[in-house]
């Protein structure tokens, strides 16, 4: 069966060639574990859902934890390689300056169903709210990570905080529970239209947190009546 990755073509604005695009994929939303053993069980597993979930489970958390332990991990769907970020000046260990994280890449079940995907493009996107990536500036990498304490930068459209609107600014929602931390106006430190650059709070708790804008902008010199709001699509881990 083939896969279809449809996607809006946006004007390239790091080159002055008018005629220069980039693709951007129009996301279908997001999933989980449990949707996931729906879509498997309705496909006609024949165990139950919780046996398939312990199963699974399992498999994470010894995958998890042999990459913990200095393990390159082939799960068949990605491979995952630990290595240590950050300095080390006085031959120790400084948990504000260093930490573990584990890179995940494609792995033969991903490769073989790119395989079977074509690409749709469905026109020139529309002039609408939009974030296209997120980028680690600590680590110089878009991987899904960012580090506390350090600058992180947001690459998208119309995304200009500005406005009297109460729910205004932007936020980092936790993933895992029901709360949220909203960023200080002296920490988003770029706040251009196509691009802002936020200061995450050293003291966030780490964890899995989705990225969320809420602004009245609307590039001309009247703001939106009521504000709008842009998700990421992409949940992050704050290392």
């Amino acid at each position: 069966m083939k896969n279809i990755l449809k996607a809006w073509l946006k004007k390239n604005d790091l080159t002055a060639d008018p005629n220069d695009s980039i693709a951007v994929v129009s996301s279908l939303g997001s999933i989980n574990k449990k949707g996931l053993l729906d879509v498997i069980k309705a496909d006609g597993l024949e165990l139950s859902i919780e046996t398939l979930d312990d199963v699974i489970t399992r498999y994470n958390r010894y995958a998890a934890r042999y990459a913990a332990s200095g393990w390159n991990v082939d799960t068949g769907l990605v491979y995952l390689r630990p290595i240590i970020t950050g300095p080390f000046y006085s031959k120790r260990v400084d948990p504000l300056k260093n930490s573990i994280y584990v890179c995940a890449t494609q792995g033969i079940e991903i490769r073989k169903e790119l395989k079977q995907t074509e690409i749709e493009i469905l026109g020139e996107m529309p002039d609408v709210m939009s974030i296209l990536q997120v980028i680690n500036m600590y680590s110089k990498v878009a991987d899904g990570t960012i580090t506390r304490g350090h600058n992180v930068q947001v690459d998208g459209t119309y995304i200009r905080v500005i406005g009297e609107g109460a729910t205004v600014g932007v936020y980092l929602e936790n993933a895992e529970a029901d709360s949220h931390v909203k960023f200080d106006a002296a920490d988003i430190v770029v706040n251009d239209p196509g691009k802002l650059i936020l200061l995450v709070p050293a003291d966030l708790p780490e964890g899995l947190y989705r990225l969320k804008v809420v602004t009245q902008f609307t590039g001309g010199n009247k703001l939106l009546k009521n504000p709008r709001e842009k998700v990421f699509d992409q949940i992050l881990t704050v290392l």
